[in-house]
Parts: C-alpha cells; sequence; structure tokens
C-alpha cells in the first residue's frame, strides 16, 4: 500500500453497534442501580467528583500539515461566492437560481458544504458535540459505555438527529444509532475516538459529475502526503453529493470521512 496511515485506535469498528442494550451500570435519570464490575467503573467510584466533557475536549479534527506540491485552489477559476452561503447551521443556501449558476459556481458551493459535512461528521461519528458526564453512563450489548449527554436541549436520539441533519438530507441513512441510545428518558453518546491519518492535508472537490431533480454529484479528491516515509504526496478521490431540499437548500448526500 501506498499509504501508511498511522492511527490510534480508541474504538473498534462503531458499526457492530447498532443494537444496543439498556443495562443502566450507574446511577443515571434518577435511579440507583447496580454499579458495573469494570476497572473503568471502579475508577469512577473513586473519583470524587462527576467528570464532564465537552465536544471541543474530545472530537478528533484533521491534521493541518501543509505542503505547496500538492495544495490545490481554493475555488474553481470563474467561480461567483456571492450567490450563495452557508445558512448558519451548516447547510449552503443560494441567494440567485442554483440553475443558472456556472459549474464553476456549482462546484465552489459543494466545496463549502462538503466542509460543513465533514467537520460535521467529526463531532458526530468520531466524538460527541455535547457536553456529557462520564460518571453516568450505560452499557450496549458489547459491553461499551455510552455517557450520560447533559447538554441543555438534547435528551433523545431525535434531538441528535435533528442536529445533524441540520447538515446531513435525511434521503441517506444517518447511522446515528450507532453511536447514540436512549434510556431512562435520556440520551447517552458513545464517544468512540478514533485516530486520523497524518498525512492527510485536505479535501476539494474538483469536477461536478452528474445530476438528477434533487441531487448533484460531485468528485472530491483527498489530498496526502507521504514525505515523511519517502512515499510523497499522493491523492484519493471519492464520490460527494448534495442533496436540493424542497426549498432549494443543499444538504450532505453521499460523504465518506477521508482515510
Amino acid at each position: 500500500m501506498k499509504k501508511h496511515i498511522l492511527t490510534v485506535i480508541a474504538a473498534a469498528m462503531l458499526c457492530g453497534l447498532c443494537s444496543c442494550g439498556d443495562k443502566v451500570t450507574s446511577e443515571s435519570a434518577g435511579q440507583k442501580t447496580t454499579q458495573p464490575t469494570t476497572e473503568a467503573a471502579a475508577a469512577t467510584e473513586a473519583a470524587p467528583e462527576a467528570e464532564v466533557t465537552t465536544a471541543a475536549e474530545e472530537a478528533t479534527v484533521p491534521a493541518t500539515t501543509t505542503n505547496a506540491a500538492v495544495q490545490p485552489a481554493s475555488a474553481p477559476e470563474g467561480a461567483d461566492l456571492t450567490v450563495f452561503h452557508n445558512n448558519g447551521s451548516g447547510a449552503i443556501v443560494f441567494d440567485a437560481p442554483a440553475g443558472d449558476q456556472s459549474e464553476a459556481t456549482l462546484i465552489a458551493a459543494a466545496q463549502a458544504l462538503y466542509e460543513s459535512a465533514h467537520e460535521t461528521s467529526l463531532k458526530f461519528t468520531v466524538g460527541c458535540p455535547y457536553s456529557y458526564d462520564k460518571s453516568q453512563y450505560v452499557e450496549g450489548n458489547y459491553g461499551w459505555q455510552y455517557y450520560l449527554v447533559t447538554q441543555e436541549g438534547i435528551n433523545s436520539v431525535a434531538d441528535v438527529k435533528a442536529d445533524y441533519h441540520k447538515v446531513f438530507s435525511e434521503k441517506y441513512p444517518d447511522h446515528i444509532e450507532e453511536t447514540y441510545l436512549d434510556s431512562n428518558g435520556r440520551v447517552y453518546c458513545l464517544c468512540g475516538e478514533r485516530g486520523t491519518n497524518i498525512e492527510y492535508i485536505k479535501s476539494e472537490v474538483i469536477s461536478l459529475d452528474g445530476k438528477t431533480d434533487d441531487e448533484l454529484y460531485f468528485t472530491v479528491r483527498d489530498y496526502y502526503d507521504a514525505s515523511a516515509w519517502g512515499d510523497g504526496p499522493y491523492t484519493e478521490d471519492r464520490t460527494f453529493s448534495a442533496v436540493i431540499g424542497s426549498d432549494g437548500t443543499w444538504r450532505a448526500g453521499t460523504f465518506t470521512l477521508p482515510n
């Protein structure tokens, strides 16, 4: 393989965690139940105060290494960046009919949406965008600990989905149940961290490949630099799509995080 993936795996494949039980293993939601016998539980009992963690402390972000040899332009030549904007929640809104815009402008809008989707995916699937309490948790079917979300207004998986779908279209499965679960009238987060490829630099939407009535398909190029290992820069291409809502708002459709 050309890549040298140097990652720190703190959680096993999260996709196997879709089915989660509700075995409560601490004093959560006002109900005292049997304490777990794991080492993690023992450490929790020894702690005098609850440990509350915020998203800023837990979220993993891509490396910011740069390399002039593989840096793409920030926007295609001829793109009009004044006709669209981020709506404040991560989706893209056009201030002029999107169908009247040049291909370069559509690619630039897709780039803005991709960056929003990338950030959102990291927050929701790699870390947790909410504050949570590690001293209160439930265990899923595989024994993984899901921590109590303490963020005001976030009390269920449905609340989490509502936030996630501000950026991602509901046209595609969201897999939120793999990392969040409801129990005792509250929502709990897995916070399954993983490392990132330290060779990764950035991603660029490079082409518009096709469209339907409600979706546009693009190619995203991921840029890497393995110079430290003797292989030099390289790229990988994948598909990204923007789903057009009934109000014309763009939200992410087909999307995968860079390896």
